[in-house]
């Protein structure tokens, strides 16, 4: 996998249609909050020159008007953070992701392998485990930091898919407990010697002092061949 991975890299010019829908879920809002959705478009262009996004205008207005409107009105924010988590570094990494999956690949620790199916094609299913390096912080504590991956292989060794479980237990000032559980399914292709990130599901839960909330986002990257 490793050696498959080191080949894709990432020199081709990708052209592509981008789509990300989060849903978010405040439980402890008074009074509760969401579900709320929001949804964004956007073309994409990754080549030798650099990475160019390309948002509609009339959503970059939507998403102003909604954070920005008049005092005592009700004040939208998701369409803003969603078009801010949808940054140029984050696309970047989705349109080559050999790169960052080999950095998490020299964290992971073998679990298993075996023979499977994807799609109703024979494949190589491998379970890894990855613990990531944190900061030291006195005032936290880490409990549990772990992330279990699943990846199946076509037999080049390239990811087809893969589903990810990451569980985040800390305590804050020794008294405050956070936690937060995220499951990610990806959907992998190979376009122009990239890796590139078809499609992302996530979906979690998030608890810490004054916060707890849902989520469930859907990202898909669809190239222009």
């Amino acid at each position: 996998m490793k050696a498959a991975l080191a080949l894709l890299q990432g020199q081709g010019t990708l052209r592509a249609a981008y789509e990300a829908r989060e849903t978010h879920t405040e439980f402890d809002a008074k009074p509760l909050k969401g579900p709320e959705t929001a949804m964004a478009a956007a073309q994409v262009v990754d080549d030798p020159a650099g990475l160019e996004i390309r948002w509609d205008r009339g959503l970059l207005k939507r998403a102003a008007d909604e954070s920005s409107v008049a005092k005592g009105a009700k004040r939208k924010q998701a369409l803003t953070q969603l078009v801010a988590s949808s940054s140029a570094p984050r696309l970047a990494v989705a349109v080559n992701y050999a790169p960052r999956l080999l950095q998490a690949l020299a964290i992971s620790q073998f679990k298993s392998e075996r023979a499977d199916t994807y799609q109703g094609k024979p494949a190589r299913l491998l379970e890894v485990v990855m613990t990531p390096q944190e900061e030291v912080n006195q005032n936290v504590s880490i409990k549990d930091n772990t992330i279990e991956a699943r990846f199946w292989l076509g037999p080049d060794g390239v990811p087809l898919a893969a589903v990810t479980n990451h569980t985040i237990k800390a305590k804050f000032m020794v008294f405050m407990s956070y936690e937060k559980t995220t499951k990610e399914e990806f959907t992998f292709g190979v376009v122009n010697n990239r890796l590139v990130v078809l499609k992302r599901e996530m979906q979690g839960k998030e608890k810490g002092p004054g916060t707890e909330n849902e989520f469930k986002n859907l990202y898909t990257m669809t190239p222009k061949l």
